[in-house]
């Protein structure tokens, strides 16, 4: 049995090397460091600081494939280097998540006693969005308008709605979306629905994996007896319209992929786009 990390950086080489030291820190046996393509001195740091650890491998892109994609290469060399097992238990972490040895010990368990298990991952520390249901078509559509979106967030609404959880009930729930800030999946299953679907640059990614491993009658799992700490926005350093741009574009992926929106729908969902655009007087390019 292997547990094996996975970290994708862009620019943070600080929090990445934090975050590297205390997967090993907590038992993890093998990790894989990816980063972007990194516009900084990141790759110099990251080698500088865990070149001296055996259990370290440094990967680089030639240029910044998005989230996705960009750990779908570090999921790519994992397989290729220490094969393919039902044993070998994944870990995908962002930068800026900070494990224990509890948290590691508990997914990795819990991944190998339950054979429907997709994502596996404990309670965000201070975060109630650890978890979420599914994006329907509706909500999709509708949270696509920057109004409609500002007045829902007035009334406590938001696109992406939350599992309220209580601890003293269950050890564990089902649940649709687990936050990509850190999960565990057995490798097999992660290799058999294709690993992350890489036409998404930035955003939803959580969601288009679970749609995958949905299809293939996988169960993603929330633990409650643990919980691990994600400072947030630790990668994503891009201006509000920007950042909106993309959103944008993963969610349209959603639906023609997986929610199946017809013509009238998506003309639609790209009208209230142009409308809000010449509203505020800006656009989105579309450029990585």
């Amino acid at each position: 049995m292997l547990k094996l990390g996975l970290i994708l950086n862009y620019r943070n080489y600080q929090q990445t090397i934090l975050c590297c030291h205390n997967l090993i820190k907590a038992g993890v046996d093998q990790v894989t460091i990816v980063d972007n393509a990194s516009p900084n001195d990141s790759v110099q740091q990251l080698h500088a600081a865990l070149d001296p650890y055996e259990q370290v491998s440094i990967l680089t892109t030639k240029s910044n494939l998005g989230y996705a994609q960009g750990n779908n290469v570090g999921l790519r060399a994992i397989e290729s280097k220490f094969g393919l097992a039902d044993d070998h238990i994944l870990l995908v972490v962002n930068p800026d998540s900070l494990l224990d040895s509890k948290n590691v010990e508990q997914v990795t368990n819990f991944c190998l006693s339950h054979q429907d298990a997709g994502t596996v991952t404990v309670l965000q520390r201070g975060n109630q969005k650890t978890a979420w249901h599914n994006l329907t078509k509706k909500r999709a559509l509708l949270y696509n308008s920057r109004i409609f979106s500002k007045l829902a967030h007035r009334f406590g609404k938001e696109e992406a709605t939350p599992y309220h959880v209580n601890q003293a009930q269950a050890k564990s729930i089902k649940v649709d979306v687990n936050s990509g800030a850190f999960f565990a999946i057995r490798q097999t299953v992660f290799s058999k629905v294709g690993y992350f679907d890489s036409a998404t640059f930035l955003y939803y990614e959580e969601q288009a994996l679970t749609f995958k491993l949905q299809a293939q009658g996988y169960q993603n799992y929330l633990l409650l007896t643990s919980s691990y700490v994600h400072k947030g926005q630790g990668s994503t350093q891009l201006a509000t319209r920007e950042v909106l741009g993309y959103y944008q574009q993963s969610r349209r992926y959603l639906l023609t992929q997986y929610l199946h929106a017809g013509k009238l729908a998506l003309l639609f969902y790209d009208w209230t786009i142009k409308f809000e655009d010449l509203l505020t007087g800006d656009h989105f390019s579309g450029k990585h």
